[in-house]
Formats: structure tokens, sequence, C-alpha cells
């Protein structure tokens, strides 16, 4: 009898001049110098970290790149890193959202790993912006138990998540499999389901190929017709987890959106024993600060001294004086070398 694999995926898409959209955390549109070089930083710190506590899986970078920097290079193979260059298949036509155009690029990754996977297998597939700081051995287990651990990240019905709320969600999913016909159907609001953290089973990888393709074509439909649509990865995952009946907020024991951003915090004590620290503004911050610390080597003994160091540079549970400081002191510096560049 066969093992079962534990797959830990992240990937970066380098979006042309002719399909760049833009990001906001990087303030740049997607072939920017700069959002490129912050994408390939931040690959440093993640490897590093999911490779400590996860020495025996299976961890993959997916990139339309077949070429890295030299120091990922080194690190991919130090850390054993697969790569995978992957082109991009599912991208939604010029027009359809004004930001993370790449974000269906998830959705090319599944049917890679479909063709990999046994039933039994599980995959994470992570946003890059991610550090781990604890073993995911339970993830799996239940991963492999449930079928899938999915990040429940929805709010208010009436607040819009990347251009729709969670009541429009609910109607483009009666509408396109008409089950607000049936009155014995009892309607209950869409679930939204982060994409930064998504962990399936091999056999629930294929349910959502073989269901995706009838929803993507709908909205299609939506996006000519100029009525709302779902416009980014997420949005997907979330109506097809309904179509499915997957329903369940297992990752969020695991991880969470730590914003650290001065006007919007949403860190609490004790999200320091999270096992996953998903940090969005971190980017040109605090991962950059690992990125440089662990460039040359990607690798720790002392983990208690890193948790130290991490929660220092990340603001993982307090912002202190000091990361303002250095805060200001990356950013500035940044933005001379992002003028250098241009």
């Amino acid at each position: 009898m066969t093992t079962p694999t534990n797959y830990i995926a992240t990937w970066f898409y380098k979006e042309s001049k002719e399909d760049a959209s833009f990001y906001p955390q990087a303030g740049k549109r997607g072939d920017s110098a700069l959002v490129h070089s912050i994408y390939m930083q931040i690959q440093v710190p993640f490897f590093t970290t999911f490779r400590h506590y996860h020495p025996n899986d299976k961890l993959l970078f997916f990139s339309n790149l077949d070429q890295f920097p030299d120091y990922l290079e080194r690190l991919f193979k130090e850390l054993q890193i697969e790569t995978v260059c992957l082109p991009y298949l599912c991208i939604p036509p010029e027009g359809w959202y004004g930001t993370w155009r790449n974000q269906f690029y998830l959705y090319d990754i599944l049917r890679y790993m479909e063709k990999r996977m046994q039933a039994d297998d599980t995959l994470l597939v992570c946003d890059a912006d991610c550090l781990c700081m604890r073993p995911l051995e339970q993830l799996f287990s239940d991963t492999r138990k449930h079928g899938s651990a999915l990040y429940d990240a929805s709010d208010r019905p009436d607040l819009s998540v990347n251009g729709i709320t969670l009541k429009e969600m609910t109607d483009i999913y009666n509408d396109c499999y008409g089950e607000a016909k049936n009155p014995e159907i009892k309607e209950e609001l869409v679930h939204y389901y982060g994409g930064e953290f998504i962990s399936l089973r091999g056999d629930v990888v294929t349910q959502i190929n073989e269901a995706y393709p009838a929803l993507w074509n709908y909205n299609l439909e939506r996006f000519a017709a100029n009525r709302p649509k779902l416009n980014e990865e997420a949005h997907f995952l979330s109506v097809v987890a309904t179509k499915l009946h997957i329903h369940n907020n297992i990752a969020n024991q695991y991880v969470k959106r730590l914003w650290t951003y001065p006007k919007y915090n949403t860190v609490e004590k004790g999200d320091e024993q999270l096992a996953v620290w998903h940090l969005p503004y971190e980017k040109k911050r605090g991962l950059y600060l690992l990125y440089k610390h662990f460039v040359n080597h990607p690798t720790f003994d002392d983990e208690e001294a890193f948790r130290k160091k991490a929660s220092a540079y990340t603001g993982v549970p307090t912002v202190t004086l000091g990361k303002r400081i250095r805060d200001f002191y990356t950013i500035l510096l940044l933005k001379i070398k992002d003028k250098c560049i241009y």
C-alpha cells in the first residue's frame, strides 16, 4: 500500500504588458520590475519555513517562468523545491476585472495536480506571503478525513469582497444552477472561502475540476452581457464548494489574514500561535527583512529565536515602535530602488 503524499504549493505568474492588472499591496501593475522582485523575494521565507516544518513533504513552485534569480535557483536546489513551468490557460478575457487578473492560474494548477495525485493525497495551495510557524500534520490529517480544509472568510452579506457581495454570489449560484426554483431547497448564503489557503484531497481536486468549466462558461456569458459576475478565483471556489456540498471552516484554526496595516489591524492576542501567518501587508516590510535574513542561509535550528525575529519584523502579535522605524526605512530604500529601476 502506497503512503499518501502531502503536497505544499505556491505560485507566481509573471504578467506581460498586455495582460497586466493592478496589485494594490505593491502599488504597481503586474508587469513591473518591482512587483516581480517582491514576489520573487517572498518565496525565500515561504519555502524556508515550510521546508523546516515539513522536511519530508513535496514542495512545489508553479510559474510561467523557467528561470529565476540566482538566489532562488540556489534556494530551490538546497531545499529540494520542485519547480513546475505551467502556462496560463484559465486566464480571463481582457477587461474582466481591474486587479489580480492572474488569480485563475489556481485552476491550471488544480488541473495539473489532478493528473499527478492519488485519491488520498493532499494538496495545500498557499499564497507566498505566508510563514509556516508550526507543523501542519493535523491539517493534512483533517483534509484526508473530510476531503478539504477551507478558510472561511465570510463577513456581512452586504459587504463587497473584490467587487461582489455574498448575496450577489448567492444569486449567481442560484441563477447558474437553477436551485432557487426548487422549493425543497432552503436558500443559504454562499460562504466566501479565501483563496490564500486551500487544502484538498486528491479526489476532491478532481471534483472541482469537473465542476469548474460549466461555472466558468456561465460567468463568461454574464461578462459578455455586462452583468455582475464572479471576479476572482476565490469567488469560483466558494460557488463550486457550495455546489459540491463542501462546507467547512477547518483551515480557520490554522491560518488567518493578519493585516498589520496601521489603519487596519486584524491581529489579536493568541494569533501568534497559529500554524500559518498570512501577512498581506508585510510583502515589502517584514517578509522583505526575512528574505534578507534567509537569502544566503535558508535554514534555522532555534525555532524560538526565529519566532521572536518573525514577530519583531511582522508585528504579530504587536506592532512595536521598533517595527515602525524599520518599516519606514525599508519602504524608503524600496522607493529609491524603484526609481533607480525606472
